[in-house]
């Protein structure tokens, strides 16, 4: 366990931030009256009548739990039942939500509060430890994306949570910002992390080329990571922009493998909306993996979040030979996969002119410039690989169906997810999408 850059406890499966706690607003009294109890300072952080839950700062935990004393750490540890990685022992933090929990159940007849951590996620692509390497981006031939047609049906909007996007020209017209920072500026080199999302919406407007896009930019362009508070919030505020689908092209582990409360929240309140999300590159095929291939730190049976969740399409990647990428978990490994999706060498729009590779390195929490990189002619084209592509390509396939078949999104996705829907096909990812999870009933 490490304390990396910007204040955030980083272990082997989970990074959060140690002096920060998401209560319930139902439990908000409760928890404070203890919190005042043990001398600890609740300070406000951001409120979401959305969400249901408050963030708030804590001042003096440390302090606080060696008051506690006793063998409160022991009964954290064998509560986790091996949610500790060897040499890892629980934060000030971890033995006070323990606490908490611990303390209302002796008072209240079991009932615990609503209380957990702020979490911090990265970009699927971003990492050879949380995200896996699928390998850097790469110089391609310029191609044109699918005329958009003169339908007078209403055009699907497909939410893309992920980084700043890149106004590549081909896809003007074709997308909407809410504030200018959605957007990158213009720069003579880039890092390779800050390509991602115009990349992410490509590939789904290939599949898609009458939808239209929303940029949510909530992670850092070139750190690539966000917070569970603040991908939470952006997902129940994106309510109000009239969505079809999501592409969630991010997540994170969970110590104790049970999905993260601002996730779980933000999820059930967009029911309504489909939410496709990358399973992760965390998959460990070394027999099938190209020469000098960097694989994750992650065992590829750990859920990632949001993917996990019931209430989200999981994909993950397949080749070229319809076989889940080497850098993917298999449905065996991780049986929460809904489907898989062409995901190895996709072409899609990036950047322009020089591009240095990143790696984000998540036990230290740094981003570390490597010397590879590579010059991309003018705009902008490359293929890449990803768990990340795959569930843009799923998005893109579930609304183009929508749009042509005249059905909601969430028709689409149900008739796929049956076994009704039939796989769209495109010259370069000529595998389609299998569906390994049927959901019937």
């Amino acid at each position: 366990m490490t304390t990396g850059q910007y204040g955030v406890v980083r272990r082997r499966i989970e990074a959060f931030y140690p002096d920060q706690i998401v209560v319930d607003l139902k439990d908000e009294a409760l928890v404070r009256h203890e919190l005042s109890g043990l001398g600890i300072k609740v300070e406000p952080i951001e409120s979401s009548k959305g969400l249901g839950l408050n963030l708030y700062g804590l001042v003096g935990v440390a302090e606080a739990v060696t008051r506690l004393g006793g063998d409160l750490e022991q009964r954290v540890r064998a509560r986790a039942a091996g949610g500790y990685e060897p040499g890892e022992a629980p934060t000030p933090l971890d033995l006070l939500l323990f606490h908490l929990r611990e303390s209302s159940a002796a008072k209240h007849a079991g009932y615990q509060p609503i209380v957990a951590k702020n979490r911090v996620y990265e970009n699927i692509e971003g990492s050879p430890y949380s995200g896996g390497s699928a390998g850097d981006p790469k110089p391609a031939a310029a191609f044109d994306l699918p005329a958009r047609s003169d339908s007078s049906r209403r055009r699907p909007r497909i939410g893309v949570f992920d980084t700043p996007l890149h106004p590549h020209e081909a896809l003007a017209g074709r997308y909407v910002i809410d504030s200018p920072r959605a957007l990158l500026s213009p720069r003579s080199e880039w890092v390779s992390f800050s390509g991602h999302a115009v990349f992410v919406a490509s590939v789904a407007a290939r599949q898609a080329p009458d939808a239209d896009f929303v940029v949510y930019p909530v992670l850092d362009a070139e750190r690539l990571v966000t917070t569970s508070w603040t991908l939470a919030t952006r997902l129940v505020e994106s309510l109000d922009d009239d969505l079809d689908l999501m592409i969630i092209a991010l997540g994170s582990a969970a110590a104790d493998g049970r999905e993260p409360l601002t996730l779980a929240r933000a999820c059930e309140r967009t029911s309504g909306v489909v939410k496709v999300a990358a399973l992760g590159n965390h998959g460990q095929a070394k027999e099938r993996a190209p020469a000098g291939a960097v694989f994750s730190d992650l065992p590829s049976n750990i859920p990632m979040w949001p993917a996990a969740s019931s209430t989200v399409i999981a994909v993950g990647a397949k080749d070229k030979d319809g076989l889940p990428a080497y850098f993917s978990p298999t449905p065996e490994e991780a049986p929460w996969t809904d489907c898989l999706a062409p995901g190895v060498d996709l072409p899609g729009l990036y950047l322009p002119g020089l591009v240095r590779m990143a790696d984000l390195h998540v036990p230290s929490g740094k981003v570390v410039v490597s010397d590879r990189h590579a010059t991309f002619p003018h705009p902008g084209h490359a293929t890449w690989s990803g768990s990340s592509f795959a569930a843009a390509y799923t998005a893109g396939y579930l609304a183009h169906q929508a749009c042509t078949q005249g059905i909601g999104a969430g028709e689409a996705a149900d008739r796929l997810l049956s076994g009704q829907g039939v796989v769209k096909l495109d010259g370069f990812a000529e595998s389609g999408i299998e569906v390994v999870r049927p959901r019937r009933g």
